[in-house]
């Protein structure tokens, strides 16, 4: 409770803007992320100047605010500027009904006993039906039609609100189009969300937008109107839906019943709230699962030792608590309700601390009390529904949890939305795998009146051996078949099209492209071996690795762990290893990985080799590896190679093996110029600055990205880089081939989709955007170049693609196939067979140097204003001698592009999730220490830009930082030496340079890891007894080994007891949360 006597706090406030207050700090499409993105940088509580808007507005945003303001006797809901809006359409509802509005009570007090457990039991029947037609519609569809969330989760919802609630069947699932009503409505709620963002004059100009809501409002009005009239006329009185109480129920304390108006707007409010909250939540839970398949798996295996394969029970439900409590997690980590308004009842101060009035509004800010640390530990940004189990439900604190709103007010549904989630995605996991359409997909918020995820699309997978006979509906046990489309080689040989192949599997993991591309190349060479390949994701083949056919797994390991399209299939391996699951699979394992990363390489494609064979399932060739490191293509080629003859003789297969060729016709130009694509996914360079010379190391630059409206990023996030090639390299290879840059090419006999064309393109292009032209040269690539060169012209050739002088003289000094025919001018190879040995041109990534919340920008839009973010990049430019000689010139792909761009070009970028434990702790007082290298400092500018913000913002104390900061030299490599000074001045870090070369007067010429262990105490105190966090950035081989060494050392330093074993023990467990990475070579 509030203590009234003490002295208040002034309440934190952005810079309010002339005449418009803060009206540009909240974007209008996406309000709830603003009052977060604002709570990230001035705490826990803020006001806000709101123009039109009586009052100030305070948005508070910690468990120890909210709880104070969930006090009944001090603050009540009102109805905010949206609800007010919404009122057009739902009037006097249970969800916008004013204060004490008499109907309000009415309404409550009748339908209060409907929604209990025992009223909501009355209608599993009802949500089983609507569940079954959402089921058996996915499995029409097959494992290769993409759902989307949002569409199928509202028809859902949608439809057994409908009919549960008042008998109505809307259909949502036999037709291609959702019924008009959830159009009208999704209408209704955005620009009731608009209007509500707006000035009032701006609202009064926007005639043409207040007549569509008002005709979309009549019409669901008609609708409900329509339904009402109906059950009027012809009675159900056995009916167990909440239409006959609306219609025949009398209120007891006031003796009425509910007007017909009344019942209008109740139905239009449970259409409303109760299919918008229930249907995010389920687009947030699967998002949740798929990203976090331990999770997902636990929560099937609930499905499977509770239902197994039978019909669902009503006895069920109670039992599936695994899924109660990830639909809990799911709504705490980031539920469709963003928002809670209050109002004081008399002036009285928030937590004893923040003075507010009756006349102001107080927004709880949901996502930072279901974030707050003091409830929720350091792991809140963790999906971890085993926080609720074992009593974790029970013990939280009052108050803690507040998903389905607070008091009187709070969701009257909940109990029919908790039976009706659970039994979905019982349903769901009994009958399907589940995979993310997209398994890069990162969590996009869109936002009406609640939030659910934007454009989340899933694919689901009948399981092995079940049936949708089960569901309730269905007569008999039969049940239709998925089916799906298996894409056919490409091949235009008429001897490969000619002859049937024998099925192969190849199932890969991937995120940078490698090992798709891999894939790719079995399935356009399968056809040359006898056989016809279907690639896909490992993740598809959870529970569904072929025993009737070989299976070749292509996988990476990232850090030691799987692919983001190969965590749940990794997961799932795991959870069955005991099991014989896969006894009677052929298989083959051919793993990609970097042998910086000592300890994990290659861990994931050994453990799905360990794991296939200690299932039951048998090799039928040799596992094969490569590290990208060195010749990315040479081991590849020599496996897949002894691969195809281990499998030929494997499976009996005698056909002739035929020669594969890329074909290609080029062709002069038709047309002068050629057009770009479009701009979507494009930012802009506002910023391009040196920061210093390469005098003393690479030349190091700063970029500034406007990023398109609508993106978002953390601090410690990845810019990905979609680079073009050096004009002066695509130059070289039309020279060698004697082309010009605009001739054109037509690509056919290739799965390769990165070089396939649907029309001719230009050559230059082709060269430009799609192949690398500088990857490292393969012993197979150096034997072909050799074979397509005169006998008396190729001895040199062949020897070097011998083994011994392959790693002296090739591998050291990085020669691509390039280099080596402009070496060697007698070869004869076509433009077209190199062409064939290129690879995808891959994205880069770059460490973001900035913070979202120092950089945000308020801009008009049509709804508007909206906010735009700008990220910074800090990058080496790689512009240096080759290693192969020959007076040759290195360009680095990405940073010779980055380089070269100007302020407002255009760059295709996006931004990537970094690992979730490489940012800041929630509590700014936790002490970091940051360790790093060169443009390694990016990510820690970004953290101490985010941390001074916050400090600036707050006026607050924040926790101790530490900066370590590897360079040569104090004057000509130390960057942003200007911005360090002072944030170190500001108390905001303490910069503790170290320069290998040349040091201020005073200080000795040192490495990072030699100062650290200099300081060894402070750094022991502050992460042995207040818990710091550990970043680092840099070279893995480099900056990450010798850093672990230190720390280790300083380990062994405070217990000297401890063995070398034991301190490298240490230092793995501390990795998982204390002590994070991010490190390249």
């Amino acid at each position: 409770m509030s203590t009234e006597d003490s002295e208040s706090i002034p309440i934190p406030q952005p810079p309010p803007h002339l005449f418009i207050g803060n009206f540009p700090d909240i974007d209008p499409n996406d309000a709830p992320g603003s009052f977060q993105k604002l709570a990230e940088i001035y705490g826990e509580a803020y006001q806000l100047d709101l123009p039109g808007r009586k009052g100030k507005v305070v948005v508070i945003s910690s468990y120890d605010t909210i709880n104070d303001c969930c006090d009944a006797d001090r603050f009540q809901k009102p109805i905010n500027a949206t609800l007010e809006e919404v009122r057009a359409l739902t009037g006097d509802g249970l969800f916008t009904a004013y204060p004490g509005e008499k109907a309000w009570g009415v309404a409550h007090r009748l339908l209060m006993p409907v929604f209990g457990p025992m009223g909501i039991r009355k209608m599993f029947d009802g949500m089983m039906d609507i569940s079954t037609q959402m089921l058996l519609r996915w499995d029409r569809f097959g494992p290769d039609h993409e759902i989307t969330c949002s569409d199928d989760f509202t028809r859902l919802t949608f439809d057994m609100i409908g009919l549960c609630a008042f008998g109505y069947r809307f259909n949502n699932f036999y037709s291609d189009n959702a019924h008009p009503f959830i159009e009208q409505m999704v209408e209704v709620l955005v620009e009731s969300g608009r209007r509500s963002n707006r000035t009032a004059i701006e609202n009064k100009l926007r005639v043409f937008a207040a007549n569509k809501r008002d005709e979309n409002v009549k019409k669901m009005h008609e609708l409900c109107d329509h339904i009402i009239a109906d059950r009027i006329a012809h009675p159900q009185p056995d009916a167990n839906d909440l239409l006959n109480p609306m219609l025949e129920g009398v209120d007891k304390e006031t003796g009425e019943k509910m007007s017909t108006e009344s019942v209008r707007y109740n139905m239009v409010t449970f259409l409303v709230a109760g299919h918008e909250t229930t249907s995010g939540t389920l687009g947030f839970l699967f998002f949740h699962l798929l990203k976090n398949p331990e999770k997902y798996l636990r929560a099937q295996q609930e499905v499977d030792e509770v239902i197994g394969d039978g019909p669902l029970e009503l006895k069920h439900v109670s039992q599936l608590v695994y899924i109660k409590f990830a639909i809990y997690e799911a709504l705490r980590f980031l539920g469709p309700i963003a928002i809670t308004t209050k109002q004081s009842l008399k002036p009285t101060k928030i937590a004893g601390k923040y003075q507010v009035q009756p006349q102001d509004y107080v927004l709880m800010n949901l996502r930072g009390l279901h974030h707050d640390p003091k409830i929720w530990g350091s792991d809140a940004d963790f999906f971890r529904p085993e926080r609720f189990l074992n009593g974790g439900w029970e013990n939280l604190p009052q108050n803690s949890w507040k998903a389905f709103g607070d008091g009187m007010r709070g969701c009257i549904g909940r109990t029919f939305a908790e039976q009706e989630m659970i039994m979905v995605v019982a349903l769901i996991l009994q009958k399907f795998q589940v995979e993310l359409a997209d398994p890069g997909y990162q969590l996009h918020v869109s936002v009406t009146i609640t939030q659910k995820p934007k454009d989340l699309k899933i694919k689901v997978r009948r399981r092995p051996g079940r049936t949708m006979g089960s569901l309730s509906g269905i007569g008999g046990n039969a049940a239709p078949t998925q089916t799906h489309t298996v894409r056919p080689s490409t091949s235009s040989d008429p001897k490969e099209s000619s002859r049937e192949g024998k099925p192969i599997t190849v199932l890969y993991g991937s995120n940078a492209g490698t090992c798709k591309s891999y894939a790719e190349d079995l399935e356009t060479n399968a056809p040359r071996f006898g056989f016809r390949a279907t690639v896909r994701s490992l993740d598809s083949a959870t529970e569904h690795v072929p025993k009737d056919q070989p299976v070749v797994i292509i996988e990476p390991s990232y850090e030691g762990k799987p692919a983001d399209n190969a965590k749940k299939f990794t997961a799932w391996l795991e959870a069955n290893a005991n099991s014989n699951l896969l006894e009677g699979v052929q298989y083959a394992v051919f793993g990609v990985g970097n042998s910086d990363w000592t300890h994990t390489y290659h861990r994931i494609p050994k453990l799905t080799d360990e794991l296939f064979d200690k299932m039951g399932a048998k090799r039928f060739t040799e596992n094969g590896d490569v590290n990208v490191k060195e010749d990315i293509m040479g081991p590849w080629e020599k496996w897949s190679e002894q691969m195809w003859t281990d499998l030929r003789k494997h499976s009996g297969t005698t056909v002739e093996v035929l020669g594969g060729q890329l074909q290609a016709d080029i062709t002069p130009p038709k047309f002068a110029t050629y057009l770009g694509g479009a701009d979507i996914g494009y930012g802009v360079v506002k910023v391009n600055k040196d920061l210093c010379s390469s005098e003393v190391g690479l030349a190091k630059k700063h970029m500034e990205i406007e990023l398109p409206v609508g993106t978002s990023y953390r601090s410690g996030d990845y810019m990905v880089i979609l680079p073009l090639n050096s004009i002066s390299t695509v130059k070289r290879v039309l020279h060698r081939f004697e082309l010009a840059p605009d001739d054109n090419i037509a690509i056919t006999g290739t799965n390769k989709a990165f070089i396939a064309t649907d029309v001719p393109t230009s050559i230059f292009d082709l060269l430009m955007t799609r192949v690398e032209l500088g990857t490292p040269i393969s012993q197979k690539q150096l034997q072909i170049l050799a074979e397509a060169t005169p006998e008396d012209k190729c001895a040199k050739l062949h020897e070097l693609a011998t083994d011994d002088v392959y790693k002296r003289d090739v591998i050291p000094k990085r020669y691509n196939l390039l280099d080596i025919i402009e070496d060697y001018p007698d070869c004869q190879i076509s433009f077209v067979a190199y062409l064939d040995m290129l690879k995808p041109l891959s994205p880069r990534q770059y460490s973001i140097s900035s913070s979202p919340l120092a950089n945000i920008e308020f801009i008009p839009t049509p709804q508007g204003t909206g906010q735009r973010l700008t990220a910074s990049l800090t990058y080496d430019v790689h512009d240096e001698a080759a290693w192969s000689g020959s007076n040759r010139q290195f360009h680095g792909v990405a940073s010779t592009y980055l380089a070269g761009r100007e302020v407002g070009e255009k760059v295709r970028c996006f931004t990537r999730a970094t690992n979730i434990n490489f940012h800041l702790p929630l509590d700014p007082t936790v002490p970091i220490i940051m360790i790093c290298a060169g443009s390694g400092l990016a990510p820690m500018r970004g953290f101490i830009q985010e941390r001074a913000t916050i400090k600036a913002a707050r006026n607050a104390a924040i926790g101790p930082a530490i900066l370590y900061f590897g360079c040569r030299h104090f004057e000509k490599d130390f960057i942003y030496a200007e911005d360090l000074k002072k944030w170190d001045a500001d108390g905001v870090v303490s910069v503790r340079g170290c320069f290998s070369k040349v040091a201020p007067d005073g200080e000795k010429m040192q490495r990072v890891p030699d100062r650290m262990w200099d300081e060894r105490e402070e750094l022991s105190e502050l992460f042995g007894e207040h818990n710091a966090k550990v970043f680092i950035c840099g070279s893995a081989s480099k900056l990450a080994q010798s850093t672990a060494d230190v720390c280790k050392k300083i380990y062994r330093y405070k217990f000297p007891e401890k063995s070398e074993d034991e301190a490298k023990k240490w230092l793995e467990k501390v990795k998982e949360d204390r002590y994070v990475s991010d490190v390249f070579e």
